[in-house]
């Protein structure tokens, strides 16, 4: 380990000068794991309330999977001809949209699983995303840090996720249209963070 890496503190990123940087990236990465995590966690269940068999309602993960593995790849390539943020930005725009229209519902299994699909294509790409705009967000010297700080609190929103859901859901009364639209705005507040960090890009 170099010497100048082995100094770094959770102060480093916390100084003014970086101090934006951190609050953008960690706040925006947060609410999108909110968005993230509603799909992974609430979807078989979301299915199985149709009339589905819990196999059936569970095959829908598998498309969320292959989804997030597409996405993510075909990111890259968007990543290397556009830079980071932009494209990163129009994947939390689609994800919120996705997301969204998860809400209302479909009419057979393929219907479901095609707009899991979707979710987990636009959703994981911009987690992708994310792990590259702390790559060029934060200096090399606070890098593990910053990324390790970021990746920490998007665990709030991850275990939060499902029980702002649930509360939602079972507390509120809210049928899954309003469920979705709702979380999928975490999606939509982290492009708004993007949106005002100022970051170095590398094609």
């Amino acid at each position: 380990m170099e010497p100048e890496a082995a100094r770094a503190s959770l102060l480093d990123i916390l100084r003014p000068g970086l101090l934006g940087t951190t609050l953008l990236l960690t706040v925006g990465y947060s609410l999108h794991c909110i968005t993230f995590y509603y799909i992974l966690k609430w979807s078989p269940k979301i299915v199985a309330d149709f009339g589905y068999t819990q196999p059936q309602a569970a095959s829908v993960l598998v498309w969320a999977n292959i989804g997030g593995a597409i996405g993510g790849g075909l990111f890259g390539f968007l990543m290397h001809k556009f830079g980071i943020k932009w494209p990163t930005i129009a994947m939390l725009v689609a994800g919120t949209v996705a997301v969204s229209l998860f809400g209302l519902g479909a009419e057979s299994l393929p219907g479901w699983r095609l707009a899991v699909f979707f979710t987990g294509f636009t959703t994981n790409a911009a987690i992708v995303g994310f792990y590259s705009a702390f790559a060029h967000g934060f200096p090399a010297k606070v890098r593990a840090t910053g990324t390790g700080f970021a990746i920490g609190a998007g665990r709030i929103g991850a275990a939060g996720s499902p029980i702002l859901a649930g509360e939602l859901f079972h507390t509120a009364g809210l049928p899954l249209l309003p469920v979705s639209i709702i979380m999928a705005l975490g999606s939509l507040g982290a492009a708004l963070a993007l949106l005002a960090l100022r970051l170095r890009e590398a094609h």
